[in-house]
């Protein structure tokens, strides 16, 4: 039975994977390694729990490490992406080179002291499970799982500064996988449980995570080449789900219409008072009731300045409908 959970837990993650790599809406290459993490680590537990002898265990474990080393780090980066929290490429470099240091450690297990001084099968019922003497560089791997553990604390708590707005749903949700994650672990250690419990917790935070990087990907924009740079700092975006909530605008969109910074992330339209409803709300409607996919476009004037608006769909990869966007631009004299 415990197998088959381990399995379950394994066909789990990996749907997560196929669903970002093919279905999923312009996720980034550390999202993506996260899920592939705790793919290869399930496996490993699923390995483990099959193991018929002490090399088979050991093969095992090496692969249920990789969760433990780069999943704590990766969560952190992640959350660091939601936030907009800046990692400088030399920093992250720095980061993922450590932390594959210390795998290399890992692959050292069965042939030195260096990260187990020993290890022992044991069997109890369905319940495969290793006894283990650490060795140094074992101390280097729990300082770097609880010092970033510490960090995404840190992020969420705003103690490193936030350059992102996301909903107090997102937040919390952020907040419960941090310290579901870290509890579990800890609780853990402290009780001694035979049976791991952590590839079900990392999938339940993957789950989580999700769900605000799905949204900030389909209600957002991305620039890699100048144009597109230049081009977003002076247009203004406002993104509305299909529900009529409003999902974020960029810096533009706020000079504007400075109300924006008023309205909360994810909750229905203000139904009176501000530019956005004297000069948009009638247009936004009449778009939808049209329920066509071409642009609507219009323009009015504002404190002596002639500004254009589109409103257009978005959509998913599927081809389904998620929400709107509004573009704001000055009309050239």
């Amino acid at each position: 039975m415990l197998s088959f959970a381990y399995l379950f837990s394994f066909a789990v993650a990996v749907i997560i994977l196929l669903f970002m790599v093919t279905r999923g809406e312009g996720y980034s290459v550390n999202q993506i390694l996260l899920i592939t993490v705790i793919v290869i680590g399930s496996g490993g537990y699923y390995a483990l729990s099959v193991s018929e002898n002490l090399p088979q265990a050991l093969l095992a474990l090496q692969l249920i490490y990789v969760i433990g080393i780069f999943a704590p780090m990766m969560l952190f980066v992640n959350v660091c992406e939601i936030y907009k929290v800046s990692i400088p490429g030399w920093l992250l470099c720095i980061m993922y080179a450590i932390q594959f240091c210390i795998y290399g450690f890992v692959l050292t297990i069965g042939h030195s002291d260096l990260f187990y001084r020993s290890a022992r099968l044991n069997r109890s019922g369905e319940i495969v499970y290793l006894t283990k003497e650490y060795g140094p560089m074992h101390t280097a791997y729990a300082v770097s799982m609880y010092l970033y553990f510490a960090l995404l604390i840190l992020v969420s708590s705003g103690v490193i500064k936030r350059r992102r707005r996301i909903s107090t749903v997102d937040v919390n949700a952020i907040f419960f996988l941090e310290f579901f994650t870290i509890a579990v672990y800890i609780a853990e250690r402290m009780v001694g449980l035979k049976v791991e419990l952590m590839p079900f917790v990392f999938e339940v935070a993957a789950v989580l995570l999700m769900i605000p990087i799905t949204k900030l990907n389909t209600f957002s924009l991305t620039g890699h080449n100048e144009l597109i740079r230049n081009r977003l700092e002076k247009e203004g975006y406002i993104f509305i789900d299909r529900k009529l909530r409003f999902m974020g605008c960029n810096d533009r969109a706020y000079e504007f219409f400075p109300e924006l910074k008023e309205w909360e992330l994810e909750k229905k339209l203000p139904g009176k008072g501000g530019r956005f409803n004297t000069y948009l709300r009638q247009p936004l409607y009449k778009y939808i009731e049209q329920e066509e996919d071409e642009l609507l476009g219009g323009a009015f004037e504002l404190k002596d300045e002639k500004l254009i608006y589109r409103i257009g769909i978005i959509r998913n990869r599927s081809g389904v409908k998620q929400g709107y966007i509004i573009e704001l631009d000055k009309a050239q004299r």
